[in-house]
């Protein structure tokens, strides 16, 4: 247990972070500046980005080494990825629409099932009525 005014940060384990990309990868960079990041320190932390365009950029050798540094590491995060379509291809500016990552990361972390599982909470209606903005 810490508080927020602890002084000092907690070391967090070895871990492999996927990111990922749209909302998600926001989201998620938030909470990271926001809650973690002050907290814990994530030096051991292997970051990598398997957003479509990074995936382009490397032709896919990024996730070839997020798949090694699982296999090493044998702690993984992984944000949500998209599959490109073709129109997102080529408003991405893509070479090629990359297939889904998961199959590759299941095949080599030997059939690990990639959890993606919506969290129900009673009384919480999911969804969104109105746009969401942030600042």
């Amino acid at each position: 247990y810490f508080s927020a005014s602890s002084a000092a940060r907690v070391a967090a384990p070895p871990m492999v972070f996927i990111k990922g990309e749209e909302m998600s990868r926001y989201a998620t960079q938030l909470i990271l500046d926001n809650w973690i990041e002050p907290h814990l320190d994530t030096s051991k932390w292997e970051f990598f980005d398997l957003s479509c365009v990074n995936r382009d950029a490397t032709e896919d050798k990024v996730l070839h080494d997020a798949i090694d540094a699982g296999k090493r590491v044998r702690a993984i995060f992984k944000e949500p990825t998209i599959t490109p379509t073709e129109v997102q291809k080529k408003l991405l500016g893509l070479k090629k629409a990359w297939g889904s990552p998961n199959g590759a990361m299941r095949r080599g972390w030997n059939g690990i099932t990639i959890s993606r599982d919506t969290i129900h909470i009673d009384g919480l209606e999911l969804g969104f009525k109105k746009q969401v903005l942030f600042e």
